[in-house]
């Protein structure tokens, strides 16, 4: 993709989203998330139309994803949902361990904490995206 294309599509999608924030009546919040989530799909489609992509190892963007996909559902939680502040703050801790014991296997540096991440995570609805990244994992 050439730059001018580039250039083009990068307008086309700001004006877009200028006109959604100014012109359609929402409430702010859901703006809010709107904003974030085009924006992550512009960054992922530029570093793609640029070859970033391509360079890394589709294990390593997985991973990534993911991570960006557990923040992005940790914030929302933890801004739009009414619940007592030590309940999120626990909510945080087991997902940030549970995170860095998946991280932990995906590297490599902690087999055994493979099967008590995948129990833990296989009891959440978004289970699938977590166990199709680990290595060796002969159930997904």
């Amino acid at each position: 993709m050439n730059l001018i294309s580039l250039v083009v599509v990068l307008i086309v999608v700001g004006m877009l989203l200028w006109l959604v924030n100014n012109y359609i009546p929402m409430e702010a919040r859901i703006k809010q998330i709107l904003n974030i989530v085009v924006v992550i799909m512009v960054i992922i489609w530029v570093l793609n139309a640029v070859g970033v992509m391509g360079v890394l190892p589709s294990a390593l963007v997985s991973v990534l994803v993911s991570l960006v996909v557990v923040g992005l559902l940790l914030w929302l939680v933890n801004s739009y949902i009414p619940m007592d502040g030590r309940i999120k703050q626990i909510l945080n801790i087991v997902v940030i361990i549970a995170v860095i014991l998946w991280l932990l296997s995906v590297f490599g540096f902690c087999r055994e904490s493979r099967q008590f991440v995948s129990g833990i995570l296989s009891s959440g609805s978004f289970s699938w995206l977590w166990l199709r990244v680990l290595p060796g994992d002969s159930s997904s």
